[in-house]
């Protein structure tokens, strides 16, 4: 009988051990997760700056998309007279030499030294949005200098901000 006993023991220890060591995988496991949720958080926060430039971008290149689609159908509408067809086709070329200017600029200031940054034009207001903690004279200087040369405008007109 003593030697059930012992058996029983015995199992029961080892039990005991598998029983230890699966807790002991389960913290492993969760301590892995929650260091992967904390990676993963802070790649979000790293990104979220990044991803609200590419959407005001991708938002930017879709409104001036629909505006060139719009000139464009009216262009290949054979009921339209000469002088609306003329209108469009200056319309469609304002447009394209908008979007160039705006790339040309962007890429002159990221020349400079910015890591991203988006500008959008309505009417005679430019507003410049740069991916920055904070901006010095001499940088809002330099932005200022290169919308005036790009993009015609008026430094009353030119308004730029940071966001992290």
């Amino acid at each position: 009988q003593n030697t059930d006993n012992e058996n029983n023991d015995t199992s029961k220890n080892e039990d005991k051990k598998d029983e230890i060591k699966s807790n002991e995988q389960n913290t492993e496991t969760t301590e892995n997760a929650v260091q992967n949720e904390i990676n993963t958080s802070t790649t979000v926060t790293e990104n979220s700056g990044n991803q609200y430039f590419a959407e005001l971008r991708l938002e930017r290149d879709k409104m001036y998309s629909q505006m060139l689609e719009s000139y464009q159908k009216i262009l290949s509408n054979s009921q339209i007279s000469e002088t609306q067809k003329e209108i469009s086709e200056n319309e469609i070329k304002k447009i394209n030499d908008t979007r160039n200017a705006i790339m040309i600029a962007e890429n002159l200031i990221k020349n400079k030294g910015f890591q991203d940054l988006i500008i959008f034009i309505n009417g005679d207001s430019i507003s410049i949005i740069v991916k920055a903690k904070e901006l010095k004279e001499e940088q809002i200087a330099q932005i200022q200098n290169i919308i005036s040369r790009e993009l015609k405008g008026e430094i009353e007109n030119i308004h730029i901000s940071n966001k992290e």
